[in-house]
């Protein structure tokens, strides 16, 4: 009996690509990348997954063009691999590569968070609403906007600290988290976790007590290690080997 072939989970569909002129394109073009990034980082297409340029094309309705650019700038982040006669994968977790992510995290974010301490009261007050947020989002199982206001409350820190121009290489250095963030989260308790952590790194800075918010940032950026063993128990197939 023939294998069937593995069907690619349905993506939602960008903006409609009949928008007229260089505008509309480089709609369609951001729509389908940032599809396609989080159906990776919510593992919709798990580590590993063979994707094909025609099959995601399909998905979103739109041309091969807009897709195979999004593949290209997801290659250079790290969420895709391109090899010849395998064609594109999704990128599997290393464990070297988590490593030098929790550094780079370590380096920016603890820092941040001491800084950040530092900021206007009222602004520093305004992360709670953030928390608050993530806090229903987690109520309601609704993990794709947990997710989100995670990364918007790890942003707004940064903004704080007085350095949002180094958003782009720290968001580069949680994508890889995150994925373990939602692999984690049906099992152990990923969403609560964060929260709790959370709520912790922001009572600190809305005290002005940047040295405890900088350790409670070390043990919310560590704390994805406590999930990669029961992870590897359960799909070893995400893990790239030694």
């Amino acid at each position: 009996m023939a294998r069937s072939r593995p069907q690619i989970p349905l993506l939602a569909a960008p903006a409609a690509a009949a928008a007229a002129g260089p505008a509309g394109r480089g709609a369609v073009g951001r729509n389908a990348y940032e599809a396609i990034r989080s159906a990776i980082l919510d593992c919709t297409f798990a580590p590993g997954m063979a994707l094909s340029e025609q099959s995601v094309s399909e998905q979103l309705q739109v041309s091969r063009a807009p897709v195979r650019e999004a593949f290209r700038r997801l290659v250079m982040e790290g969420l895709l691999e391109s090899a010849p006669q395998r064609g594109t994968l999704v990128s599997r977790l290393h464990r070297d590569r988590i490593a030098d992510a929790i550094f780079v995290r370590e380096a920016i974010e603890c820092r941040a968070a001491e800084l950040a301490a530092k900021a206007p009261l009222a602004q520093r007050r305004a992360l709670a609403a953030i928390v608050q947020r993530q806090l229903r989002a987690q109520a309601r199982r609704d993990y794709a906007e947990h997710l989100a206001a995670d990364e918007e409350l790890h942003h707004a820190i940064l903004d704080l600290a007085g350095h949002p121009h180094a958003w782009p290489a720290l968001r580069l250095a949680r994508l890889g988290m995150n994925r373990i963030r939602h692999l984690a989260i049906p099992a152990v308790g990923s969403p609560r976790i964060a929260v709790d952590h959370h709520r912790v790194i922001v009572d600190a800075i809305v005290a002005g007590d940047g040295k405890a918010a900088s350790r409670a940032m070390r043990v919310h950026i560590h704390s994805p290690l406590d999930f990669l063993e029961a992870i590897r128990r359960e799909h070893p197939e995400y893990f790239e080997t030694p």
